[in-house]
């Protein structure tokens, strides 16, 4: 008995010293293991970036066309108001920004502020950007940001006067205008003078040839990882998709949803974002079936926009409930028109239609109307023949009535039609007038809102600001004046060594530049 208890004993002191046997070589093994790593892979910080564009046409931002030159600029140029991530307006050049009365407005400028060349930044360049962009002779993108600006006085070297023809709702949004130096361009053609275009950005040009633009960091005090950036024209976008997957730059924007199709899906990461291209259907109100606003609420429920996402945009457009859904802070994020064929039969017959013979009846109407589409516009007569047929299969007879170009124009200018599809590029700012305003394409008339809108443009407080748009999300809700369907996307299509935060929106593309880093690893 006592042998036994000896050899049980003996086998769990063995049983114990081959455990930490197997613990001591674990232990060592890993040692040698992150040595190995230690020794072989080196993590190397890269501290320039390249951009890759197309149809470059001019780096100046007052004459430049070109949409990827116009994000860049932004980093090279500054305006006196900038726009947030989330729309919000706030100060860059300018200190501060106040409206005396519904035309007048009188800036104060920061007076910190130097020009790539040392040359101190004051009112004269401000009123020296707004005149040339009123001169006929200059062709701009900003052309309209400056169309009710009657005059622009300076009245001592940090503080100007701006006198309008008439009110504009938002005004201050419309000074996100690039500022160029007085003594860096010609007055005529505002063709720089300087070797190099000169802003107050936080990069500024140090060489223009014909494949390459190179900006450097203006402000060494930063933080931004990003020192030299290389902007890299390439003559088509097919060129622009093979430097992307041959390393050569590593950063590129593009609207195509079918950029995989050149590119794949692998070696790259994606950014994307809601683009400004706005598409919604509109409902006539003053027709006599359409009036009814359970009808057009019926119809907002019966059509599947998550469908028509998946089948014509590959689930790369970004389905909206509002005009404002594109990362305003003042619209509320809920879902104003799900898709609900029960709801939407369920509000008709409340509403007194009888459904017999695979139609709605209500007295001596039928529930049948004419859809007008833009038959040069491909997609949206893809999207129309959708919708056509989501309706037909809930009884709402529809007809689609293809027109030309002319027509089309034609027929929203005289307002003559039951439904139209169409769309349009949204406004820097949150001024709803084309849509809820007077003349609106939907005929439609909300005494409140109306009331709503006049008292925005005096509201400064952004809390009561978010109010009042909530009452007019409410109302759109309640009585339906027209369906939004979707915006369309910007695609950041970044190298996988790019880190950092790449988020952003469809005015800046590099709000957290001074975050971003390349890294990659080599073998020691």
């Amino acid at each position: 008995m006592k042998i036994n208890i000896f050899k049980y004993i003996f086998f769990i002191i063995l049983i114990f010293m081959i455990g930490i046997g197997i613990y001591i070589l674990y232990k060592d093994e890993k040692k040698q293991n992150n040595k190995i790593e230690n020794d072989e892979v080196e993590v190397n910080i890269i501290n320039q970036l390249n951009i890759g564009v197309i149809n470059f046409d001019t780096i100046n931002p007052i004459l430049s066309y070109n949409r990827d030159i116009q994000y860049i600029d932004k980093l090279i140029f500054n305006s006196l108001i900038n726009i947030t991530y989330d729309f919000k307006t706030e100060n860059s050049l300018a200190k501060e920004f106040s409206k005396i009365n519904p035309t007048t407005y009188i800036v104060k400028l920061k007076e910190d502020i130097y020009w790539h060349d040392g040359t101190k930044f004051t009112a004269k360049d401000v009123i020296f950007t707004i005149q040339n962009l009123k001169n006929d002779n200059i062709k701009s993108i900003y052309k309209e940001n400056v169309k009710n600006i009657q005059e622009a006085k300076q009245i001592d070297d940090y503080t100007i006067k701006i006198i309008l023809t008439e009110e504009v709702p938002f005004f201050e949004y419309m000074m996100c205008i690039p500022i160029l130096a007085s003594h860096g361009y010609d007055e005529e053609t505002l063709n720089y003078k300087t070797t190099v275009p000169i802003g107050t950005g936080k990069y500024k040009i140090m060489e223009i040839k014909d494949d390459t633009i190179k900006i450097e960091k203006a402000d060494f005090k930063s933080e931004a990882k990003i020192l030299k950036i290389n902007i890299i024209i390439k003559k088509s976008a097919k060129d622009l998709y093979t430097a992307l997957i041959k390393n050569e730059i590593d950063f590129m924007i593009t609207d195509n949803i079918k950029y995989e199709e050149y590119i794949g899906k692998m070696g790259y990461n994606v950014n994307n974002s809601i683009n400004r291209n706005f598409e919604y259907l509109v409902l006539n109100n003053k027709r006599k079936i359409l009036s009814d606003k359970k009808v057009r609420k019926a119809i907002s429920y019966a059509i599947d926009r998550q469908n028509i996402n998946y089948e014509i945009y590959k689930n790369k457009y970004n389905i909206c409930d509002f005009p404002l859904d594109y990362g305003s802070y003042l619209f509320k994020v809920e879902d104003i028109f799900e898709y609900n064929i029960n709801k939407s039969k369920s509000i008709l017959i409340e509403d007194g239609w009888l459904y017999e013979n695979n139609v709605w009846k209500k007295e001596n109407n039928i529930l049948a109307l004419d859809l007008i589409v833009n038959q040069e516009n491909e997609n949206r007569m893809i999207v129309g023949e959708k919708i056509k047929k989501q309706l037909n299969e809930i009884g709402v007879i529809i007809n689609i009535v293809k027109v030309d170009n002319n027509r089309y124009n034609n027929y929203i200018k005289n307002k003559n039609y039951d439904m139209i599809l169409t769309g349009g590029i949204i406004s820097n700012s949150p001024n709803l007038e084309t849509y809820f305003g007077e003349n609106n394409i939907s005929n439609f008339y909300s005494k409140e809102i109306m009331s709503i809108l006049k008292e925005t443009n005096n509201i400064e407080d952004k809390e009561i600001l978010k109010e009042k748009y909530l009452i007019m999300q409410q109302i759109y809700k309640e009585e339906v004046p027209f369906i939004s369907l979707y915006f369309n996307s910007i695609f950041v299509l970044t190298n996988v060594d790019l880190k950092g935060d790449l988020s952003h929106n469809w005015y800046n593309l590099y709000y957290n530049i001074d975050n971003w880093y390349k890294s990659e690893n080599k073998i020691k």
